[in-house]
């Protein structure tokens, strides 16, 4: 093994232990002697870009991480046909998918669609009609639910979901990823009935196969709470929220979009049962986060934006109410496409703040 193929081993096992900084230095290290021995151009180069992207995504500076990624991607356009071979379409798919996840992140929606796209098409180029194409299958129907198109989130989702279930019998975090994206989808679209079932099956499998409390079934088992709320069960939405905040604060840093997305969750279940002192707390905390980590633009900032702005309105505070859903509206509207559910919302709310006395 070469002295990069062990640095990066090295980095692999410290990112799944999240020691994000010492990872990255390895790999850092792993490209530059990389570049030496093969070349700045080279499949090694490109692959070890994609992880720098990868941890950077990981540590929150989705910024940095696009710029590794697009670096990936230069390079990968250097090549030629003839040179690269079959050996190149899995970096390649892996730079797209990468620079997809990114450009949502950061709310660039347009962006991502295309580079998602494009992994997609890599999948099928590549007669992988299996667990990659699967895969890119899912991802373009995230971004398609983050943007309101829901119908088109689901039928990728469902495609993904055939591709699963014929090559995995039985349960699979794959499995319950399809299920927490499907029950999504169906929450975006107001059918909270129907998005019930899904939500909670993706919160069984996960549980089934990590135990109770690990982060990544709690991200399952806050889906399923978003779900509870608009069915009206708010003591078992809240329950769920409240214990993956101490997970989530403890695995992933006080700092990060999940703790926020989780906070804005439990605003809204407290705020749901006449606890609005601590719900504005929380709204005022959740929007603090998405701001530094995602920006002003946000629509998760505009999704805060306008819970919190009707929260104050019901609390009787019309004038910041006033100036925040303002902003929700112009953020919003920026960000979704034009029948998305949260521009009806946030009009209505803005409406409601101008007619008050």
């Amino acid at each position: 093994m070469s002295r990069a193929a062990e640095l990066q081993e090295q980095a692999w096992g410290l990112q799944g232990e999240r020691q994000y900084d010492a990872a990255y230095a390895l790999t850092l290290q792993a490209l530059q002697l990389v570049e030496l021995e093969e070349g700045p151009e080279s499949l090694d180069a490109a692959n070890l870009l994609n992880e720098l992207a990868e941890i950077e995504r990981d540590r929150q500076r989705f910024s940095r991480a696009v710029e590794h990624a697009t670096r990936a991607e230069d390079i990968e356009a250097s090549w030629s046909s003839d040179s690269d071979g079959a050996a190149a379409l899995p970096i390649r798919m892996k730079t797209e998918s990468l620079l997809g996840e990114l450009r949502r992140l950061l709310g660039d929606y347009a962006l991502a669609e295309a580079h998602l796209k494009q992994a997609l098409h890599l999948a099928t180029l590549s007669g992988d009609h299996g667990e990659a194409a699967a895969r890119a299958s899912n991802d373009l129907g995230v971004l398609y639910k983050f943007w309101g198109r829901f119908d088109d989130a689901l039928a990728l989702y469902e495609a993904a979901l055939c591709s699963i279930t014929a090559r995995v019998p039985g349960d699979s975090l794959e499995l319950a990823t399809l299920k927490h994206n499907i029950g999504g989808a169906l929450h975006g679209k107001g059918d909270f009935a129907a998005a019930e079932q899904p939500a909670r099956e993706a919160w069984d499998i996960a549980r089934r196969l990590l135990g109770d409390d690990e982060p990544e079934v709690l991200l399952h088992a806050t889906a399923y709470a978003a779900v509870l709320t608009d069915l009206g069960r708010f003591r078992e939405s809240e329950a769920i929220c409240r214990r993956a905040h101490v997970v989530f604060e403890a695995s992933f840093g006080a700092e990060h979009h999940e703790v926020a997305a989780n906070l804005h969750n439990l605003a809204a279940v407290l705020a749901e049962q006449g606890q609005a002192s601590e719900a504005v707390e929380l709204y005022r905390r959740a929007l603090e986060i998405r701001r530094r980590v995602q920006g002003d633009h946000h629509a998760d900032v505009g999704l805060t934006l306008n819970n919190l702005g009707r929260l104050l309105l019901d609390l009787g505070q019309r004038d910041e109410a006033l100036s925040v859903l303002l902003e929700a509206s112009t953020t919003l509207t920026a960000a979704l496409t034009s029948g998305h559910p949260h521009l009806g919302r946030v009009r209505a709310n803005l409406q409601r703040a101008l007619a008050a006395p």
